[in-house]
């Protein structure tokens, strides 16, 4: 993948660079499907065989989880193994129930099950975890179950709970070990039973006991660090022998007392130089956790934190959710970053470069701690409702910093590339918003991608809106759908609510529907009658499937400097238009010398301009 959070680095990958993946990855997936003889879309859509429905679908609620506590004993940091202890309390919701039903990977092996005080059986198979109530829990009731369990290399494709050893030679032992989780968007059931899902959301607690020495990270904030009992550890003596030696441990007890996704539970062990970029000013902690030897570093890389928090607080109008904000600086990591709550897992690479270099990645991950952990989409095809978001989220911080322009830059950098990747309508496309899909990583990396289609959309929204309309809905929809989990017609209802403006249509074209128009715009003055006739043509395939686009083109014409005449104010003309050809003639005091097609990118579209001649 090549977005923010799921980045190439940015000093090693230019844009060039990751449109080439994109372009190259496109092409290899045109090629399959083709050798298969169908069309990505309609391969997806239902099962030829069975004319099964292939549409994915939200897994059902059946009891209202509310708190988890992991309780984690690491008998040795080297070896990807531990034993914990997970306590859920939960409630049956609609009618009393007699079975919970969890995700639980291969890689977890349950040796007992107690609810309530009282043995329960159970059954770990299909990577479920199928506990049988000792009786039946009435609806609201809560019920307590505490599953005990051995965990042995819990991870799979850099995801789950990753083990690294102590790194040998050139002086690197100081680094020790590390253990960090990736959990988005299915894995956290690599490493401990939950509802792996996030249309459900709960609050946490995490206790780990592991070697002194070592710095454990997890969720919210912690509540102890304490001794932990030692451990009796084998090493080798001087005559060759082998010696018992008692190694000292640490057990630290993490709480993260609001609700979120399980998905976005995180823990990180490791030994790292440590700074908090707030330390000495009001507000919440904001740690960064790098390799030994970064802290210089740290402090000018991520020194624009504090500032970037003030700024997306005012700008959505919701203080900073959480009781801090760490950033984790962690080894062989797959992606750029990951937006656990309070606590961000980053890339080797975020810990180096100039103060400012990295502020991309940062504000991108910071603007997910509200969209995508105070409000998490429901199911996975509203992806685009964290990510879109973090994306513009760096284009905001881009325009507090550098301007306006610079804002429109970035906006114009992802419609380019949206114009090479996004071109496949219905049947063969994908929506950005499609319940079809093969896994659930794929919404990461489609054509219509919910990170940039997603900036771009929210951008779009941004203009059509005006910015007090728009902030006013955005802030609406916070207040309203904070600690929720939330999907793309919660996002509309609340701007329409704002704005009074019907979105559906505008949703429907932009969100639900892949691919984007094409559009011929020619323009014609007349010196005699001083009027300027418009034509636009949408040239896109327009079928039953793809009707043409109902959309405002925005046009800016400006005027020569002329010392002997007067001089005319730039003139913003608008054409209407919902079909494949539209026509519209406006009254101009004399010939633009400029006209300037959407100026401000306010339309995801192909645009093919005709000028008039002397343009």
């Amino acid at each position: 993948p090549y977005t923010s959070d799921r980045a190439f680095p940015r000093g090693d990958h230019t844009e060039s660079t990751m449109l080439t993946n994109v372009i190259l990855r496109a092409a290899v997936t045109a090629f399959l499907l083709s050798m298969a003889g169908m069309p990505a879309f309609a391969q997806q859509r239902f099962d030829p065989e069975t004319g099964r429905n292939l549409a994915n679908y939200p897994p059902s609620v059946f009891f209202d989880h509310k708190h988890l506590k992991l309780v984690i004993d690491i008998p040795d940091i080297e070896t990807a193994a531990f034993d914990g202890i997970a306590t859920l309390t939960t409630a049956p919701i609609g009618v009393a129930r007699s079975t919970v039903t969890l995700n639980a990977r291969k890689t977890l092996s349950f040796s007992k099950v107690i609810v309530d005080g009282e043995p329960a059986s159970f059954v770990h198979e299909d990577e479920l975890l199928t506990v049988t109530l000792p009786r039946a829990a009435a609806p609201g009731a809560d019920v307590k179950i505490e599953m005990t369990y051995h965990a042995d290399k819990p991870t799979a494709n850099a995801s789950g709970l990753n083990w690294f050893k102590t790194r040998r030679g050139e002086g690197r032992e100081k680094q020790g070990a590390m253990v960090y989780s990736q959990g988005e968007s299915d894995y956290n059931s690599y490493w401990f039973p939950c509802h792996d899902y996030p249309n459900d959301k709960l609050t946490t607690e995490i206790v780990v006991t592991v070697d002194s020495g070592y710095e454990v990270v997890s969720n919210g904030r912690v509540l102890s660090k304490e001794p932990g009992s030692p451990r009796t550890v084998t090493v080798s003596g001087d005559d060759g022998g082998e010696l018992q030696s008692m190694r000292d441990r640490t057990t630290w007890h993490w709480l993260q007392d609001k609700p979120h996704a399980t998905y976005l539970v995180m823990l990180a062990i490791g030994k790292f130089d440590v700074v908090d970029v707030n330390a000495n000013q009001p507000g919440v902690p904001m740690p960064v956790y790098g390799p030994i030897g970064s802290a210089a570093d740290l402090k000018e890389v991520f020194k624009s934190t504090p500032a970037m928090v003030k700024h997306f607080e005012e700008l959505f109008d919701e203080p900073y959710p959480w009781d801090k904000y760490a950033q984790v600086i962690v080894r062989n990591f797959r992606w750029g970053g990951m937006e656990n709550t309070s606590a961000t897992t980053l890339a080797e690479y975020a810990a180096g470069g100039a103060p400012g270099s990295q502020d991309d990645l940062i504000s991108h991950e910071l603007v997910h701690q509200w969209f995508g952990d105070l409000m998490t989409c429901r199911s996975w095809e509203h992806l685009w409702l964290n990510e879109g978001w973090a994306t513009l989220g760096e284009w905001l911080w881009t325009q507090k910093t550098q301007g306006d322009d610079a804002y429109l830059r970035e906006a114009r950098q992802a419609l380019n590339i949206l114009k090479v990747t996004a071109n496949k309508p219905l049947p063969e496309g994908v929506a950005m918003v499609s319940r079809y899909y093969r896994h659930i990583d794929d919404n990461f990396s489609k054509a219509e991608d919910p990170y940039k289609r997603g900036g771009f959309f929210l951008h779009m929204l941004r203009e059509r809106l005006g910015d007090d309309v728009f902030w006013k809905g955005v802030r609406l929809y916070i207040d309203r759908y904070k600690f929720q989990s939330v999907e793309t017609g919660d996002f509309r209802r609340v701007l329409e609510e704002a704005s009074g403006q019907s979105l559906e249509r505008f949703f429907d074209q932009w969100a639900f529907r892949p691919s984007m128009p094409a559009l011929k715009v020619a323009h014609t003055y007349n010196d005699q009658s001083r009027r300027m006739t418009v034509t636009v043509e949408q040239t896109q395939k327009i079928d039953a499937d793809n009707p043409a686009y109902a959309l405002r083109l925005p046009i800016y014409c400006e005027f020569p400097v002329r010392e002997d005449a007067e001089q005319f104010p730039g003139r913003w003309l608008y054409i209407d238009t919902d079909t494949t050809s539209t026509t519209e003639t406006f009254d101009l005091p004399m010939r633009p010398n400029r006209v300037r097609i959407d100026p401000n990118a306010s339309l995801l579209a192909r645009i093919n301009e005709q000028r008039s001649g002397g343009e």
